[in-house]
């Protein structure tokens, strides 16, 4: 079994849980190259950010690690995927939670898709999704459990037979991916849309990584002939290049390669 709830082997939880009824839950989603996280710490800060806004508890960093090294073998020399599930637990009444806040943790191991490797060496096919996501609010930025948009963008995507989906916000402009953030390169601009639904992780390590030389700003989809590269960029797959949009090609470049280059020699150890 791959699956710890609450410290124990099972892979169910009550038909009562918060995630289940109201989507009252905050992941992340986490690469263990062999039995190394490198982006640990800053998923653990953002865990912590979403469940402090949530009113949720935030479960102890150390029993989340120790319910990391009970799933990953102590050999492991491959790369895996781990996904932690903090809910709202059982309780309340409807929308009402309980007086006490309460959690329950869910911790999951996965396997590595082989899709990853090969979208990074030969780019993703885009398209341009009906679905657009509300920039601002009270939520934005958090990974939380209500991921109804990007369900239904991946199914649009798999229609139309793509690799990713790209989200407008609500004026039209580039805003993410259905996983991912956006790097936009523009001669020698690189830009990264600030009206996101997720604020990505490996995000956050570009933006230090690259400083000032990374800003924030967007364009419109109409605007896309200004672009000479896309990039797409999460945690767990890395620095993938997009080489179409909506069938109009872009080819990976010196940017994706330069950025593809530091990845692999600071995290993707």
């Amino acid at each position: 079994m791959n699956t710890l709830v609450d410290g124990r082997f099972q892979d169910s939880v009550p038909a009562n849980d918060r995630a289940m009824l109201f989507g009252e839950s905050v992941f992340e989603t986490i690469a263990f190259y062999g039995t190394s996280a490198p982006l640990w710490d800053r998923h653990m800060r953002r865990l912590e950010k979403a469940t402090t806004q949530l009113d949720l508890p935030m479960p102890e960093v150390a029993a989340l690690a120790s319910d990391c090294a009970r799933l990953i073998p102590r050999d492991n020399k491959h790369r895996l995927i781990v996904r932690i599930t903090v809910t709202g637990g059982s309780g309340g009444q409807g929308y009402w939670p309980p007086t006490e806040p309460s959690c329950r943790r869910i911790v999951q191991l996965r396997p590595w898709p082989e899709s990853f490797d090969r979208q990074c060496r030969l780019g993703l096919k885009t398209i341009i999704s009906r679905f657009q996501i509300s920039s601002g609010g009270p939520f934005a930025g958090l990974k939380h459990g209500n991921r109804l948009l990007q369900t239904q963008a991946a199914r649009e995507c798999r229609q139309r037979t793509a690799d990713e989906a790209i989200l407008l916000d609500e004026s039209g402009q580039f805003a993410e991916t259905l996983s991912s953030n956006l790097v936009l390169v523009i001669g020698e601009r690189l830009l990264t849309p600030a009206n996101v639904d997720v604020a990505g992780v490996g995000l956050s390590w570009l933006q230090e990584r690259l400083a000032t030389r990374l800003e924030q700003g967007s364009i419109k989809a109409e605007q896309l002939q200004l672009l000479s590269e896309v990039l797409v960029i999460n945690s767990v797959a890395g620095i993938r290049p997009v080489v179409s949009i909506e069938n109009q090609p872009y080819p990976a470049g010196p940017v994706a390669k330069e950025l593809q280059s530091i990845w692999h020699e600071e995290i993707a150890l």
